[in-house]
């Protein structure tokens, strides 16, 4: 099952620091590339291996000429899917020069609004606030499209194959993160970086529709409260928004 073939949930959440309130002001998210995030794992899990003899067969009849493949010692694929050298140095190789990740960004949401861990870690230990979004409402496709919106899946083990991957899993293998980070109950906006609006020197920025926002979920130690309700009284853009209180 591919990560945008789950029901998505009717609501997604977005925790911000305190110094975010211009995301609401600005009405503009950041869609963050493969190099700015802390996880060298990011849009590139690891592989079991590199490839089967069926794989490696495939991908030869697929991407090297008749000519090229003449020149290959015979019974080369079942060579290499036997040698573990080979397996580890072309799985590296892959890996390495795969340059379809760097050209996509991530926009973060998550399914829980009251993950005490999201609050600590992306919520500035609660002295920032929740942003809720309507899954279903017309507005919110300005974040997901054109792209997909998936859910991410958590697993320390390795896919099996590079090119088992690819063939199955595609853009699926940017939905998959390491089980420390499975408290995030995450799904993830995925857009080419040449859709998003680039505001140099490194920030790929998207539009969202204020109408798709419904509250904006707070704690009672936010520091920026008094900010968040001038925007819901005075942008006439968010007047429909509830401000909610975690705990009260």
């Amino acid at each position: 099952m591919q990560p945008w073939d789950y029901p998505v949930p009717a609501h997604l959440y977005k925790y911000l620091g305190p110094g975010r309130v211009d995301v609401l002001d600005r009405g503009h998210v950041r869609f963050s590339q493969r190099s700015v995030f802390d996880d060298d794992h990011e849009l590139q899990p690891d592989y079991g291996a590199y490839g089967t003899e069926q794989e490696i067969n495939r991908f030869l009849v697929e991407h090297v000429s008749t000519e090229n493949r003449r020149m290959l010692p015979d019974g080369i694929a079942r060579f290499v899917a036997n040698s573990a050298v080979w397996q580890k140095m072309l799985k590296n190789i892959a890996r390495l020069s795969m340059k379809s990740p760097n050209q996509f960004g991530i926009f973060c949401l998550t399914e829980s609004k009251d993950s005490e861990q999201m609050w600590s870690e992306y919520g500035h230990d609660s002295r920032g606030f929740v942003i809720c979004f309507e899954t279903a409402h017309p507005g919110f496709e300005q974040l997901r499209s054109p792209g997909r919106l998936g859910k991410v899946s958590y697993s320390d083990e390795p896919l099996g194959t590079y090119l088992g991957a690819m063939e199955a899993e595609g853009a699926g293998i940017f939905c998959r993160k390491r089980m420390k980070y499975s408290f995030e109950r995450e799904w993830r906006c995925i857009r080419a970086l040449a859709q998003l609006e680039h505001q140099p020197p490194d920030l790929y920025l998207s539009p969202f529709d204020p109408a798709s926002v419904t509250e904006l979920i707070i704690q009672p130690n936010c520091s920026v409260e008094a900010e968040l309700r001038r925007s819901v009284q005075e942008d006439v853009r968010y007047k429909h928004v509830q401000i909610i209180v975690k705990g009260q």
